[in-house]
Parts: C-alpha cells; sequence; structure tokens
C-alpha cells in the first residue's frame, strides 16, 4: 500500500478524490442544518451558506419546504478541498522527506 503512494500522480488523484468527498459532506451537514434552522424557526426562505458562497436556497411554500441548490458554488467548494488537501499531503510530505534525510544524513 505505501508504494502505491510513492507516486506523486496516485497521491494527487487520491487527494482530489478525498477532497471532493469531504466536499460533498461538508455541503451535506450545511444543507442539512440549514433544512433543520429554517423548520426550528418561523423563517419563510434561508439561504445556506459555506464560506461565503450560497449553495442552497430554502423556500417554505405553505407547509412543506422546497429547496434549489447552486451547483456552481457546490463544486467550487469541492474543488477548494480538493486543493488544499492535496497541497497539505504533498507539503507534510515533503517535510517528512526532508526530515528522513536529514536523520540519514
Amino acid at each position: 500500500m505505501k508504494k502505491k503512494f510513492n507516486n506523486p500522480t496516485n497521491r494527487v488523484i487520491v487527494s482530489i478524490i478525498l477532497g471532493i468527498v469531504v466536499g460533498v459532506f461538508v455541503c451535506f451537514m450545511a444543507i442539512r442544518s440549514g433544512y433543520s434552522h429554517i423548520k426550528g424557526t418561523s423563517l419563510s426562505e434561508y439561504s445556506v451558506n459555506v464560506f461565503g458562497f450560497s449553495i442552497f436556497d430554502i423556500q417554505k411554500n405553505g407547509g412543506e419546504f422546497k429547496g434549489t441548490p447552486n451547483n456552481s458554488n457546490m463544486m467550487f467548494i469541492g474543488l477548494i478541498f480538493s486543493m488544499v488537501l492535496a497541497i497539505a499531503t504533498e507539503i507534510i510530505l515533503a517535510v517528512v522527506n526532508r526530515q528522513r534525510k536529514e536523520k540519514i544524513e
């Protein structure tokens, strides 16, 4: 398993996929908390924001709630998480490899 992640291409691909999964989970939890918030209050509409980006608009029509997604902002959040995770992974591995080389010398 360790040899698979020695290749930087594989590491970046895995980091991008994990970043997208984390972004989807963050959006899911934000939308879920948005529905909980609007149901617990007397608001007629609510905009779910993550990092200042509106990802979902919830409106109350009669007794039911209707949501409208903003897919471009959700994709952008997934992209942000992917980039941050890929860069953080490469920086951490560079620091660890540098420390290993210093111990050997």
